[in-house]
């Protein structure tokens, strides 16, 4: 037997942390309009993970679910109808005979890959901060700009491992209950909290 205070022990119970607020986070998204309060709730554990401060992580998510619930539902909202229009909008252009549909395609991947962008630091910007929704938003963006290397590679492997799960769900959805969401997430936190921080310096600890 290994004691849970080894090594060992202490990565196999972050492991099973993981696991667990990942299938939280799935069936919390269920409804879609709670996306927003459950990626939120997922990015507060996550960041609590990443500097070791997690408690019990059940708890942790649902109070963060709670707490966070009216402006998540704004921004999750206003974030997923943005991205599903332009979504749409890439599937009416491509079936289109018209003349400038490549000038339209190409317009609304660049637009779609903004979002996503955006959308990368969005949700741990909720997490962390205290804002309007408005200005929760528009600072998504500005870090997403601030950071564009970064924040655009996420984006492409995000849109990436999005189109691979919708393509492979029935074969992989075991596989993507277990770990899908904090596969990218988790790692993903580590890079925004260091920018928190950064950013925390700049602006004299205010949060």
């Amino acid at each position: 037997m290994f004691s849970l205070d080894s090594l060992f022990g202490r990565k196999m119970t972050k492991l099973f942390d993981l696991c667990l607020v990942n299938i939280y986070c799935i069936i919390t998204c269920i409804p879609v309009i709670t996306i927003g309060p459950a990626m939120t709730a997922l990015y507060t554990v996550l960041l609590a993970m990443s500097k070791d401060e997690e408690g019990p992580v059940t708890k942790m998510y649902f109070r963060a679910f709670a707490s966070n619930f009216k402006k998540g539902i704004a921004s999750g909202l206003i974030y997923t109808a943005v991205l599903a229009v332009l979504i749409l909008d890439i599937q009416i252009w491509t079936t289109s005979q018209s003349q400038y549909k490549p000038m339209f395609v190409t317009a609304t991947m660049i637009l779609i890959a903004l979002v996503v962008m955006a959308g990368c630091w969005l949700f741990p910007l909720l997490a962390k901060f205290e804002n309007t929704t408005k200005n929760m938003l528009k600072n998504a963006v500005l870090f997403a700009f601030k950071y564009l290397p970064v924040s655009l590679s996420m984006g492409i492997v995000v849109t990436g491992y999005a189109v691979l799960v919708m393509e492979y769900i029935f074969s992989v959805w075991f596989l993507f209950i277990v770990f899908g969401v904090v596969l990218l997430a988790y790692p993903w936190t580590f890079y925004v909290r260091m920018r928190f921080e950064k950013y925390l310096e700049e602006q004299g600890g205010r949060s």
